[in-house]
């Protein structure tokens, strides 16, 4: 029996789906009440929105999401986390959540998991160690590092995995393989809040 959101691309497992062939309205219909929540939220903390410099921070340990803009913290989530453990992400299929900066590099309403936003993972500095533990090779760290001075998505097919983002369907445990997952109306919210580009950083 598969299990729910692994598919095979080619020769690629994917744990975490980027896109399915879905309606995205049925996805997106949640966003003018979520945009709503966040003006309201940024209201009281005397931000304007939309946000100029919106910022996801997420804390491993305390499965907890905050999504901040000028400086001020706007709210926070509980999420769900890689099934394995609360250990950094090293390797394709280790189903952990990797850690450090990133930013979000693609939005995707054609989802298995209501919305994704893809995370830049993998990022110069797992490169870096991939490239010195003889995981990839210096065209792939070239072509990862690439991808971040662009603000685009990172080869997502190397031994080091890829198709990390956040998406929907439950904080309610650590049962993903290694994106970060909170309830359906709360990622409604952080679509609305953080465009391409957002920064996110992934601390233990």
């Amino acid at each position: 029996m598969k299990r729910p959101g692994v598919w095979r691309i080619g020769g690629l497992t994917l744990g975490c789906v980027l896109a399915l062939p879905l309606s995205a309205g049925a996805s997106l219909s949640g966003i003018p009440k979520a945009t709503e929540r966040i003006q309201a939220a940024a209201k009281l903390s005397q931000v304007a929105f939309p946000f100029r410099e919106p910022e996801l921070r997420i804390f491993k340990a305390a499965h907890r999401l905050e999504l901040w803009a000028s400086g001020q913290k706007i709210k926070a989530y509980r999420v769900g986390l890689g099934h394995r453990g609360l250990a950094d992400k090293r390797v394709s299929g280790d189903h952990l959540t990797p850690e450090g900066r990133f930013y979000v590099c693609s939005r995707s309403a054609q989802s298995a998991y209501h919305l994704f936003m893809g995370i830049s993972y993998p990022s110069v500095a797992s490169a870096d160690r991939g490239l010195r533990e003889g995981l990839i090779s210096k065209q792939e760290r070239a072509a990862i590092a690439s991808a971040n001075t662009r603000k685009a998505c990172p080869p997502w097919n190397t031994r080091l995995g890829g198709t990390v983002g956040i998406h929907g369907h439950g904080s309610h445990s650590d049962w993903t393989w290694g994106c970060v997952a909170l309830d359906d109306a709360e990622v409604d919210e952080l679509w609305a809040a953080c465009p391409l580009g957002t920064p996110i950083l992934i601390a233990p």
